[in-house]
């Protein structure tokens, strides 16, 4: 079975979004920040609106995911190779895309999650370039935690998330994999196909 990623209009540090008719705060000025704001947001979604649809857990979150990840970054990066070839319109609906796929994914897989789901946040220094890197973990039940390590650049729109490594395996790395693989037989439009696919499939299940 192939294996399947975690996820991978942005918001800058300081918006506000709605959960339970309270505003809570995107706050992305530091890592750990970064990496509370999506936790709380999960949470939020979660615990405060139990009985929410799809759709709905789509739009609360959607706000939390794009100020906390850099989805035009992650998705450049996966066809860096292609990135160059392809006209502005065919890069606008990738991303596009994209953003649609990586909410959705979090919309649909992360409906229980609760106080005790998040374990204790280790940030780390920035490296020489400038990114830093977040650990935690996620409990489940009856079995080992899923230990999560996150990488962060910043920019104006303060500290975002690029990549997710979960029990040591990129998820970064299995979508370019998954990308380059799908771009080789179906160009631009069928991988563009193949995410829509996947965010419908999600959105049914």
């Amino acid at each position: 079975m192939r294996r399947r990623s975690l996820l991978s209009i942005c918001a800058t540090a300081g918006l506000f979004v709605v959960l339970d008719g309270r505003a809570a705060e995107l706050a992305t000025d530091t890592p750990t920040a970064t990496i509370e704001t999506l936790q709380q947001g999960l949470i939020g979604a979660a615990s405060e609106r139990p009985t929410a649809t799809l759709e709905e857990r789509y739009r609360l979150l959607e706000p939390v995911i794009l100020a906390t990840h850099d989805l035009s970054y992650i998705a450049e990066f996966a066809l860096r190779r292609q990135w160059s070839s392809l006209a502005e319109p065919d890069r606008q609906r990738f991303v596009a895309a994209f953003q649609r796929l990586s909410v959705m994914t979090y919309a649909a897989r992360f409906k229980s999650v609760g106080k005790d789901t998040f374990r204790a946040i280790t940030p780390e220094p920035a490296d020489s370039s400038g990114r830093a890197r977040v650990s935690t973990a996620v409990a489940r039940a009856g079995q080992p935690d899923v230990t999560l390590e996150y990488l962060l650049q910043q920019s104006d729109r303060g500290w975002q998330i690029i990549n997710i490594v979960a029990d040591g395996v990129s998820d970064l790395a299995l979508k370019r994999a998954e990308y380059q693989r799908v771009f080789a037989s179906g160009g631009i439009a069928g991988l563009i196909a193949e995410l829509e696919s996947q965010t419908q499939r999600l959105s049914e299940g």
